[in-house]
């Protein structure tokens, strides 16, 4: 398999294999797919977090007094335009 890589990318491994560290693009490349699949698992565990959360939020607003939080936010809109 062929890949072709801009400029900015060559530069790159050019300098991961002069660093000595690594010894082919391979390696390179291979090393690339595995921190993209922890990011990816990292994302989708956050991603769930937050769904969760959301969830425990929502419920938590609406038992919040709507009075009390038009008046806390006209508190803060009073502040902002005073500042």
């Amino acid at each position: 398999m062929k890949f072709k890589f801009n400029r900015r990318h060559k530069i790159f491994i050019e300098e991961k294999l002069s660093s000595g560290r690594y010894h082919t693009i391979e390696e390179i490349i291979v090393e690339a797919l595995e921190l993209l699949e922890e990011h990816d698992k990292k994302y989708e565990q956050w991603l769930e977090a937050v769904r969760n959360n959301a969830d425990v939020s929502i419920a938590e607003l609406e038992r919040i007094d709507n009075k009390f939080l038009i008046a806390q936010l006209e508190r803060k809109l009073r502040q902002a335009l005073e500042s």
